[in-house]
């Protein structure tokens, strides 16, 4: 199974709905989708269809979350399945998004 994206953009919202598998074989996927931020003020990750997620997956994440530092976005997790958020809480990444002043929406 891979890994689709939908990107929209909303005023300087930038959405991105995940659909499959976040893993090591469709991060590249997501890193394509990290470049020219500078004029963006908020950047979600919709993760209502995300079936599965390792840890490249959250490296993936986390490279987004150290780059709303560099370019002065938010980021906002959304639409987490038990399965993920059992994930992000056991890795800490909550906590490291609350550090960045990002957002979880449950």
């Amino acid at each position: 199974m891979g890994l689709a994206i939908k990107k929209e953009l909303e005023g300087s919202t930038v959405i991105l709905s995940l659909h499959g598998v976040l893993d090591i074989s469709t991060t590249n996927q997501i890193d394509s989708y990290l470049e020219n931020l500078e004029k963006i003020d908020v950047f979600v990750f919709d993760f209502s269809e995300l079936e599965f997620i390792d840890s490249t997956g959250i490296g993936s994440i986390l490279n987004a979350i150290y780059l709303s530092q560099d370019y002065d976005f938010k980021i906002r997790l959304q639409g987490i399945s038990e399965m993920t958020h059992q994930v992000f809480e056991m890795v800490g990444l909550y906590q490291i998004v609350n550090a960045f002043h990002g957002e979880v929406v449950q």
